[in-house]
């Protein structure tokens, strides 16, 4: 004969029905009390979930929400790079680029390593979406001395985009060369370094980094654009090569026939 279930026994499968349904609906079960985590964990692991739990607020750009679990945050770790870096996410989001820029100084004083070079590279970002492109390259060039940072090619990749946009195309040009050298795969860095060593007239480099463009082309990781079809028919006539000069000029004309490349070849240029 089988025994009844015991009280015990069903307060057992009651409490880790409870367990898995926190787990399920964190997001609800999170926001019953501002002691949840500190209770049941360290304050560390607290700090955690409380910040965790702000930016999946932020990444559905739900500021309000957010503030809540950052300011419980922010209470545990003061000094916290990441409760401050989330915060400089919130007041971005915000428009609130005085407030924002004084949380991301605070998460690079607090912070250090990989984690500092991370936070910078967000940075350099907010300065060049707000025009600061002084200041976007300086917290660039400074990301890219670490060694050890996993993107350091996507860091120089934009420290390329930053200088050539000042105008400091010998930088730029640096810049993207070191990406490339990095990582042979960044094409944006290809293309501009293909494009820069062009205009210096070093048409065999350049005509290397534009194969190497369009190689990643072919393998459909990047897309063909008037800069790369204009510089194909450039380097094609620079080879004597009139098929794909060709070649590339009906593809520029066809795709992209109001493009200033495509008006440049059609005058001439």
């Amino acid at each position: 004969m089988k025994s009844k279930p015991t009280c015990v026994g069903k307060a057992a499968s009651m409490g880790r029905l409870a367990a898995v349904l926190c787990l399920v609906l964190l997001v609800g079960c999170v926001s019953t009390t501002n002691s949840r985590f500190a209770n049941n964990a360290n304050e560390e692991e607290a700090l955690r979930k409380y910040t965790d739990l702000g930016l999946v607020y932020l990444q559905k750009g739900d500021t309000a929400e957010a503030m809540r679990p950052l300011k419980r945050a922010l209470e545990l770790g003061p000094k916290s790079p990441d409760v401050h870096a989330a915060f400089a996410m919130l007041f971005q989001l915000e428009n609130d680029n005085q407030l924002a820029e004084k949380y991301f100084q605070n998460a690079l004083k607090y912070s250090d390593g990989v984690n500092k070079t991370r936070i910078r590279n967000n940075y350099a970002s907010f300065l060049f979406k707000a025009e600061r492109l002084i200041d976007a390259c300086e917290q660039l060039r400074l990301a890219s001395q670490d060694a050890f940072y996993e993107r350091r090619s996507t860091v120089y990749e934009n420290l390329g985009v930053c200088y050539q946009r000042l105008g400091k195309n010998a930088d730029a040009l640096a810049a993207y060369e070191r990406a490339v050298n990095i990582d042979d795969t960044r094409g944006r860095a290809l293309l501009e370094a293909s494009y820069l060593q062009f205009k210096n007239d070093n048409f065999v480099r350049s005509g290397e980094h534009h194969s190497s463009y369009q190689r990643m082309v072919r393998y459909r990781m990047v897309s063909s654009n008037a800069k790369s079809l204009w510089l194909g028919v450039k380097l094609a006539r620079y080879k004597g090569d009139r098929n794909a000069e060709a070649s590339y000029a009906l593809k520029l004309r066809n795709l992209f026939p109001d493009s200033p490349e495509n008006k440049s070849l059609l005058k001439g240029g």
